[in-house]
């Protein structure tokens, strides 16, 4: 009968790569055969001539495919591309080999140990789903950024935004990053809100007033740009040339506008659109084809001197509106769903009380506009949520068949490592749904609370359930900002999932120590979440009582408040809670309940 699977440990497997490999190709080669060094312990020698396990890129197909063939002769990986290959590399270890490649914010990666390691016989070819698969610092780069740009990597992302407008963003990252980055051949963009920027009104405005917004009548330098002057365009184009003539590693760059509004009023801004009220975001005014002309300006300065680079442009707030106006052909758009739901998927639903349905049509409408890349900036690694945990696995799995089937390109997230414990799933769910919108979202979340939680994954799954059905469902819309959704959160309604939680607890009290740390960052969040339940509770009582009791309420309200945030602080660097959000956001809401 025929060989069913090759043994990688009967025999000496040299690792071939073609003649003058890239370094992003010789990196590729030595994973391999380091992560296979480990498993079975044995050699397992990278050189160019013959070998057993070969690597290559001469393959064809759409961005970013690659190919596991595994024969009983030897393994062929090959990409079309270096981190096409990188990412083959990284899946044959996972599904072939065992490793499973935890964020270093969890436990880390899991490397098993097999000393006899035989491999099924197999020839698969993988292509994504999305194109676009990045991740943006928030609100900084650091060490911990080096470590997430591994673990995006080993879960096949391509791409990293730098957050433009975090002051000295881009030094860390040409300081920490970008070799990081380099080595593994992920691209780069620069990005985010960034008309300050392209054009920082503490070096022009004193002597350029004319540059930047006219606001009741007087020009500003803290808001948006004057975006009917084409000397603002011409320079903004100039400084973007600059920049890559300088940074030629970076293939998109967003202009987009400063976040909020003041958008300029002057007479010739007025001319460029009709002045209506944003259907998105009353009573400002839409500013989608204003903004829209000036990015196409740019743009074809740009395209001049670097036919090879794009533009991206934002649809957010009140020029989140499709446009009047075709993009130009070097102009990508990401597009912002602010006002989403996360209970409900991007095209909403009978049920859905958010703007979920009409942001789907919006989005329909940009599709037709947009010639390049229409990729979302994605909220929904849940940064504005206070750290609160909050369940959208089962969101996640039609949102992104719907995104596909759309015409979706892919996404830049933010994230926060301070809080990787309540929603560091939506990312790992999400890289698995970039390749495969049809996942079996269950059967995967099973896998991953085994490699997270070990013995108490069972009771982990069972926990997920009980939070799901008596939590979430019944609940209502939840969105950016608004904590209100809390008030549900008492003890009585979460019994069920708490005791699913206790025995888990106990069941890895003699367990890893990953997963006695991953059971206590679970259990720090539903603790979050029944303290913010019952601060939202006091804090409604107080606003709405009247007379003497108002004071009393009101004490109550920031006694509570004040515990949440010593709480907080308390636990700030268990990779669970960022207190920072938590304390700015109490110490508001005290202000206003006292003033």
């Amino acid at each position: 009968m025929p060989a069913e699977s090759l043994s990688l440990t009967a025999q000496e497997l040299p690792i071939e790569v073609p003649g003058e490999p890239s370094e992003t190709l010789s990196f590729a080669a030595d994973q391999l055969s380091y992560y296979l060094a480990i498993i079975t312990g044995r050699r397992f020698p990278v050189g160019r001539g013959p070998g057993r396990i070969r690597l290559s890129c001469a393959m064809e197909g759409p961005e970013g495919s690659y190919e596991i063939r595994v024969l009983t002769d030897g393994v062929e990986l090959r990409g079309t591309d270096d981190l096409a290959l990188l990412h083959a590399v990284y899946e044959f270890l996972e599904t072939k080999c065992g490793c499973r490649w935890l964020a270093a914010f969890e436990g880390d990666e899991i490397v098993p140990r097999i000393e006899d390691l035989s491999v099924p016989l197999c020839s698969e070819r993988r292509e994504p789903a999305c194109t676009h698969r990045a991740f943006t610092n928030f609100p900084d780069i650091d060490r911990r950024t080096v470590r997430m740009v591994d673990w995006m990597c080993k879960n096949r992302f391509n791409r990293f935004m730098v957050f433009a407008n975090v002051q000295g963003a881009f030094d860390r990252y040409r300081e920490i990053l970008k070799p990081h980055l380099a080595l593994r051949g992920m691209k780069v963009e620069m990005g985010h809100h960034s008309f300050r920027y392209w054009l920082p009104p503490q070096e022009f405005f004193s002597e350029h007033p004319e540059w930047y917004a006219q606001i009741g009548g007087k020009r500003v330098p803290d808001g948006q740009l004057c975006t009917s002057n084409a000397t603002v365009s011409d320079t903004v184009a100039d400084r973007i040339c600059e920049f890559l003539d300088g940074n030629p590693e970076i293939d998109l760059i967003g202009l987009w506008p400063n976040d909020g509004y003041g958008w300029c009023e002057c007479s010739q801004c007025a001319k460029l659109e009709p002045q209506r009220p944003s259907a998105m975001r009353p009573p400002q005014l839409a500013r989608t084809d204003t903004y829209i002309e000036f990015v196409n300006r740019v743009a074809r300065r740009v395209h001049e001197a670097h036919p090879d680079k794009r533009l991206s442009a934002l649809a957010y707030v009140n020029y989140v509106e499709p446009p009047t106006l075709d993009l130009a052909e070097n102009v990508d758009v990401c597009y912002a769903a602010m006002n989403r739901c996360f209970k409900h998927p991007f095209y909403g639903g009978a049920e859905c009380t958010r703007e979920n349905a009409r942001y789907a049509e919006y989005f329909d409408q940009w599709r037709q506009r947009v010639p390049g890349s229409l990729y979302l900036f994605c909220y929904l690694m849940l940064i504005d949520m206070c750290s609160v945990p909050y369940d959208i696995t089962g969101m996640l799995g039609p949102n992104f068949r719907w995104l596909a089937e759309h015409g979706c390109d892919g996404y830049v997230m933010e994230f926060k490592p301070d809080e990787w414990g309540p929603f560091g799933v939506n990312g790992h769910l999400i890289g698995r749904l970039s390749w495969d919108p049809d996942l079996d979202v269950d059967a995967w979340l099973a896998g991953y609370y085994a490699d997270l939680y070990g013995p108490a994954a069972p009771q982990m799954l069972a926990f997920h359930k009980a939070y799901q059905d008596r939590f979430v469902a019944p609940g209502p819309c939840v969105y950016h900002y608004d904590l209100t959704y809390t008030r549900r959160a008492t003890r009585e309604l979460l019994l069920p999932a708490l005791e699913h939680l206790g025995r888990a607890r106990a069941l890895a009290a003699t367990g890893e120590k990953r997963h006695r740390q991953a059971l206590e960052r679970a259990h720090l969040g539903i603790e979050l979440l029944m303290r913010m339940g019952r601060w939202q509770r006091a804090h409604a009582r107080a606003q709405v009582a009247e007379g003497p009791k108002k004071a009393v309420l009101t004490q109550q309200a920031v006694d509570l408040a004040e515990d949440l945030v010593a709480w907080a602080n308390n636990h700030s660097d268990t990779d669970a809670i960022f207190a920072p959000r938590i304390e700015m956001m109490a110490r508001r809401a005290i202000d206003a309940l006292q003033s």
